[in-house]
């Protein structure tokens, strides 16, 4: 492993077409685990040259030409490979994803230059999470936190970046896929929190939105792309919710009006019975009650 300065350390690999190693700064079976490990081969068919970030790894790769051949040349820096207080600084202590000093650098270009590559942006929001804070206390929404943050580890590549960016809000970033592919990925990410929060027996929902960057935009416009698609998600979740209350609130009205008519046979019953017309009445607002208890489920 060469060294470049006292903060960074570089394994450079250079492959030829066949993806055979001519060079490597480390030796060749370590090189090859490197490479598996940075996910390098499955990037060479992209457009070159391309950057991204891997854990701690800042990874370069460019194409050249060599004396009439064209090789691929890998470079991973390991940026203060001594300094745990650097890398918990990035880190959310709750959910070990990055944390919003990541973002920071990301968007300052730090981290890595949005414009050398694609890729597609996730925003998440906990739908919920206030009133389990104000129900069950601050130690059980920490623990939707880390659930989430659980399954969104799980349901990314490790080339993507996971971040919570603060609160209740967390961000995605895959890496050449489009906005297709991002919602596949929220739609696994909300089966994998219904998952783990029914183990806990808890009940988490959680509102996203998606954007595709192709490096002609700007970073700010797809942030804004996202969050508008998110808060059409929460206005599209509050009118169902508001039609569902209004048909429960219609439901029970009838329920109330049948309870009163049926109420009133009974004490005419003396005068007048007529067990069939009762009987009518109360099967109905049984129905009506199963209905109910069916619609609040």
């Amino acid at each position: 492993m060469c060294k470049e300065d006292k903060n960074k350390e570089i394994i450079r690999i250079v492959l030829n077409k066949r993806y055979d190693i001519q060079y490597a700064s480390i030796d060749n079976q370590n090189a090859i685990e490197y490479l598996e490990k940075l996910g390098a081969l499955h990037r060479l068919s992209d457009d070159l040259p391309v950057e991204y970030d891997l854990e701690d790894y800042h990874v370069t790769i460019d194409e050249v030409n060599i004396t009439g051949n064209m090789y691929y040349v890998i470079t991973a820096v390991l940026r203060h490979p001594k300094c745990e207080n650097c890398r918990k600084a990035l880190t959310d202590a709750v959910t070990g994803l990055y944390n919003r000093n990541y973002w920071e650098q990301i968007i300052s270009g730090a981290t890595f230059q949005p414009r050398t590559q694609n890729f597609s942006l996730i925003l998440i929001d906990v739908d919920n999470l206030k009133e389990i804070n104000d129900t069950y206390g601050h130690i059980a929404g920490d623990k939707v936190i880390e659930i989430v943050g659980q399954a969104i580890k799980k349901c990314i590549r490790k080339e993507d970046a996971g971040l919570r960016y603060g609160g209740d809000e967390f961000i995605i970033l895959l890496f050449n896929q489009d906005k297709k592919a991002a919602y596949r990925v929220i739609e696994r990410i909300r089966r994998e929190i219904n998952k783990l929060a029914a183990g806990q027996g808890m009940n988490i929902q959680i509102s996203a939105g998606a954007a595709y960057y192709d490096c002609l935009q700007n970073m700010g416009d797809i942030i804004k792309m996202a969050d508008r698609d998110l808060y059409k998600e929460k206005r599209i979740k509050k009118f169902k919710e508001e039609q569902s209350s209004k048909k429960l609130k219609d439901l029970l009205k009838e329920i109330e009006r049948l309870r009163d008519e049926l109420n009133q046979k009974v004490a005419q019953s003396d005068k007048e019975i007529n067990n069939e017309e009762m009987l009518k009445l109360s099967q109905k607002l049984d129905e009506l009650i199963i209905k109910g208890l069916k619609d609040e489920e």
